[in-house]
C-alpha cells in the first residue's frame, strides 16, 4: 500500500464515525435518484487552497440502488445501505474526484473501504448529482 492511500483510508477511519455522531442539521440533503437519497456533511466542509473543497458525500440506497450494486459489483455488497464518500471539488475549473469511500451495512458495520490513487480529476457533468453538490458547496465558498 502506498502511503498517500494509507493516509486516505486513515482519514476513512476517522471520518466514517465522526460522520455518525454529527448532529442531523450538519447533514444536508441535496438530492435523490432512482439509487437513492444524497447527503453531505455540511458541517465539515473544508476549503483547501486553489479552490479546492473537500467534503464528505452520503448515499442512502434505494431497494433499486443495492439491486443494482449487487449486480455489478456482487452479492457482498447485498447488505450495503449506505455509501459514504470523500470527495474533493476544484470549484475553479469544474472538477470533482473520489478520495475514497466506505460501503456501509444496515447496521452500521464497514463492509469495504476503498482508496483511490492516482488521483484523476473528472468533469462534472451538467444537470448531474455531481454538479448539484458542486452548487451546494462552492458557491458558498465564492463569499469568501
Amino acid at each position: 500500500m502506498h502511503t498517500g492511500q494509507a493516509i486516505i483510508l486513515l482519514v476513512l477511519g476517522i471520518l466514517y464515525p465522526t460522520w455518525e455522531r454529527l448532529l442531523p442539521g450538519d447533514r444536508r440533503f441535496y438530492t435523490s435518484s432512482e439509487f437513492g437519497s444524497y447527503l453531505y456533511d455540511a458541517g465539515n466542509v473544508t476549503y483547501l487552497l486553489n479552490s479546492i473543497v473537500r467534503v464528505g458525500q452520503k448515499l442512502v440506497l434505494s431497494d433499486r440502488g443495492i439491486a443494482t450494486l449487487v449486480q455489478e459489483i456482487g452479492e457482498k455488497y447485498e447488505k450495503v445501505k449506505e455509501i459514504i464518500t470523500i470527495r474533493e471539488i476544484s470549484c475553479e475549473v469544474n472538477k470533482i474526484h473520489i478520495l475514497g469511500l466506505a460501503y456501509v451495512s444496515d447496521n452500521g458495520r464497514v463492509i469495504k473501504r476503498e482508496s483511490y490513487e492516482p488521483i484523476d480529476w473528472d468533469p462534472i457533468i451538467p444537470d448531474s448529482v455531481d454538479a448539484i453538490l458542486y452548487h451546494a458547496v462552492c458557491e458558498p465558498a465564492q463569499l469568501f
